[in-house]
């Protein structure tokens, strides 16, 4: 492994100058070199506030709380600091032990282990600084996932530096960012550095899809044509799918999944397949859908429609990929008066909206000028 673990940055938050003397000696012994100190949870909170830390060492008594260690530990969660934290305790419990995990800590020490306990913190820091740099900042990297649609916005091809949930640099050259947090002197494990990019959906199983949540590219009907209140067919219902496929095709393609709830919920295929004619089973699904999709935008564009089915859950689900078109297209929907019309739908973050003209040409007008740039 390349990482030189005497490089870490440790803080220790012990209130005993005593042990606090033994156990910075200790691990200078071990090769330690950029050790700080903190005697209450208060003087750490400061710290916080300006510097950075891999590992955080806490005793578990400070001063007059019983619990300083825990007090500790809740700051770190409430701050998503995503340094590694070790409870080193002479008041040692199974309670106090099993909370301190509980609440995110790596390692429990006894101060009255067997063995010398200084070896066996040492041991503690190397395993977690080795188990951070194979398998990464899990809440920083969660983070950037959970917010990766808002980031997008913002930093859309560029890398970013991310270090307790939040950006602290960017740049559209890897290299160069990396100089310049390299320059700003952190700690070894931090901070996460990524780029910012759509992920291809196409390479997701259909079970993460849909615990990935609704995006600009993929998209949850409960039914294609039943109204889940009556169980009856209902045109409106019908259209929004069709509305999500033309949205799709006049972006930059998508997922749709037929029997899937908004909130990620699985209701399946069962009412649809009720309301089918003679073929009520997938094969007479696929047909219905295509149907309308060559009704609704034009036999032409069903050739970037691709229909396909998968068993979640023991229910059936569509799954609708549909690729972007080489031209617009247009969408036969009624209007409020039941008039026949013909709609340009687009995608707008997680909905579907109808331009009017103007918008229309003003939105293919900036997307000729994308492609003649690039």
């Amino acid at each position: 492994m390349d990482l030189n673990y005497t490089d870490a940055r440790l803080l220790l938050v012990e209130d005993n100058p005593r042990y606090l003397a033994l156990l910075r000696e200790a691990l200078e012994d071990f090769g330690y070199k950029e050790i700080q100190v903190a005697e209450t949870p208060e003087a750490a909170a400061a710290m916080f506030d300006s510097a950075y830390f891999d590992v955080i060492i806490a005793d578990m008594r400070l001063g007059d709380e019983r619990e300083g260690g825990f007090t500790v530990l809740h700051e770190i969660k409430t701050r998503t600091i995503t340094s590694i934290v070790i409870v080193l305790t002479a008041n040692d419990s199974v309670a106090d032990c099993r909370r301190a995990f509980r609440e995110g800590a790596w390692d429990y020490i006894s101060k009255n282990s067997r063995g010398v306990v200084f070896d066996i913190l040492h041991e503690s820091i190397r395993d977690a600084l080795i188990y951070s740099e194979q398998w990464g900042n899990r809440k920083d990297e969660v983070w950037i996932q959970n917010h990766r649609e808002e980031l997008l916005q913002s930093h859309a091809g560029r890398y970013i530096a991310v270090l307790n949930n939040s950006v602290i640099d960017a740049d559209s050259n890897e290299e160069a960012l990396q100089q310049r947090i390299r320059e700003r002197n952190l700690p070894l494990l931090i901070p996460v550095i990524q780029k910012v990019q759509e992920e291809s959906l196409e390479q997701l199983s259909i079970a993460d899809l849909i615990k990935r949540g609704e995006s600009e590219h993929l998209e949850f009907k409960s039914t294609l044509q039943c109204n889940v209140h009556n169980k009856s067919k209902n045109d409106d219902v019908v259209i929004a799918s069709i509305k999500t496929i033309a949205a799709f095709l006049n972006g930059n393609g998508g997922i749709l999944l037929i029997g899937v709830e908004d909130n990620g919920n699985v209701f399946g295929l069962e009412a649809d397949l009720g309301l089918l004619g003679k073929r009520k089973d997938l094969d007479g699904f696929e047909q219905k859908l295509v149907s309308l999709i060559i009704d609704c935008i034009g036999a032409a564009f069903t050739q970037f429609v691709k229909i396909e089915f998968a068993k979640i859950e023991d229910k059936d689900v569509c799954v609708v990929r549909v690729k972007k078109a080489g031209s617009p297209a247009f969408t036969k929907a009624k209007d409020k008066s039941g008039m026949q019309q013909k709609y340009f739908f687009i995608r707008a973050g997680c909905t579907t909206r109808a331009l009017d003209v103007e918008s229309m040409y003003q939105h293919i007008l900036m997307k000729v000028k994308v492609v003649l740039a690039d």
